[in-house]
């Protein structure tokens, strides 16, 4: 279990909203690497693969694979939503992630310029998308094992 410094330097690789996302948690992430390793080692393997989903495969499988680390955690999320406000936002996660990833076979019919073009903004909209659904998995994690902000 390495230090929350290094969690922030596997985000980097993850994207700049995941790292943004780890940066701004990182005195949170601090007090449960103290008071509750186990989830901490829980959110360090989900930015590890979402680090490791955005790093080894480019293109349209890079793409899927970063969608499946964030649909796991939409997943988690949708079962442990304590309320229809975090169901609804999660179930909103889930309709946008289908979107998305319902869009990728179309960048193989594009021109290569086009297909270039589009694929970085799936990428920025993926990347926005998984500092926000990571965020809420962290919060969720916290708040079902009873953790102080």
């Amino acid at each position: 279990m390495g230090k929350v410094s290094s969690l922030v330097k596997i985000a980097v690789t993850a994207g700049p909203a995941v790292w943004e996302a780890v940066r701004r948690m990182g005195p949170m992430l601090t007090r449960m690497r103290e008071e509750n390793p186990e989830i901490y080692n829980l959110v360090s393997q989900q930015v590890t693969r979402m680090a490791s989903a955005r790093q080894e495969n480019r293109g349209e499988e890079g793409l899927r694979r970063r969608i499946g680390v964030l649909r796991d955690q939409v997943a988690y999320l949708i079962a442990s939503a304590d309320d229809d406000a975090e169901s609804r936002r999660a179930e909103d996660w889930r309709r946008q992630l289908d979107k998305i990833e319902a869009s990728l076979p179309l960048l193989g019919a594009m021109s290569r310029h086009a297909a270039a073009k589009e694929a970085k903004h799936v990428d920025e909209r993926i990347d926005a998308l998984s500092a926000q659904i990571l965020s809420a998995y962290v919060d969720e994690q916290r708040e079902d094992h009873q953790l102080e902000p």
